[in-house]
């Protein structure tokens, strides 16, 4: 959080010492393309946990920005972007006693977060006219994370169904972190007021996991990801007169 602060106090200073320009005020939707990677493997007594990493994505993602220039080619910008993204967490179960033709079984459940993301940053214009912008985009980016998880309602059954699968699948309640640090980076297309916006996010973090938690045992579970995002926007100029 001390980060946080730093980096709005910042831009709150250089926005107070610069001339005034024309600012703008950008409202937009777009697409996340997630991938899952650097997941941990949990190994239990009988099971084997991990996140499955292979599934492709498209969360939509509105989002809004605000852009106060210092220059004419340099901008700092703040906004807030919001998306959902899931945790598919998977757990392979076997047992000796099961018949060689039935060497594992696998179940998957899984939890998901409502992201709240506060970009902070800057951009920098590589070519402009009148009409044609094209904008290096750089930030750093607070997330708040919100669970938003349901609880395998299942009875112990059979012998893939048992409580410890069960209990394995609902533990994955306990992995998510609900406050990290990204960095995005891309460019923007700007054609008058409309825009097309390109950009890759990356964890800062190490890790955005808090572990995992089963039977009160904790669990070293590290997982990071990244996503690349595609949006269009329209961007709504204004002046502010000097006093």
């Amino acid at each position: 959080m001390v980060k946080v602060k730093f980096l709005l106090t910042a831009c709150l200073v250089l926005i107070a010492g610069q001339a005034v320009f024309s600012q703008s005020f950008k409202v937009g939707f777009g697409l996340v393309d997630e991938q899952r990677w650097f997941a941990s493997q949990i190994s239990l007594d009988t099971l084997i946990g991990y996140e499955q990493t292979n599934g492709s994505t498209g969360y939509p993602m509105p989002f809004v920005s605000y852009q106060y220039p210092v220059s004419e080619k340099i901008q700092l910008n703040i906004g807030i972007q919001y998306h959902e993204s899931r945790i598919a967490f998977a757990v392979e179960y076997t047992s000796d006693s099961w018949p060689d033709h039935i060497p594992s079984i696998g179940k998957g459940w899984g939890t998901a977060t409502r992201n709240i993301e506060i970009p902070l940053g800057g951009s920098y214009q590589l070519i402009g006219s009148e009409k044609v912008k094209l904008l290096l985009d750089l930030s750093a980016v607070p997330v708040f994370a919100i669970q938003d998880f349901e609880k395998l309602e299942i009875e112990p059954q059979g012998i893939d169904w048992t409580q410890e699968v069960i209990d394995a699948l609902n533990a994955s309640e306990t992995i998510p972190k609900s406050f990290y640090m990204n960095f995005q980076y891309g460019l923007s297309l700007e054609y008058k007021s409309f825009g097309l916006t390109l950009f890759r996010t990356n964890n800062i973090n190490r890790s955005i996991s808090n572990g995992y938690n089963l039977y009160g045992q904790d669990y070293t579970y590290q997982r990071r990801t990244q996503s690349t995002r595609l949006g269009l926007y329209y961007r709504f100029e204004f002046k502010k007169e000097k006093e």
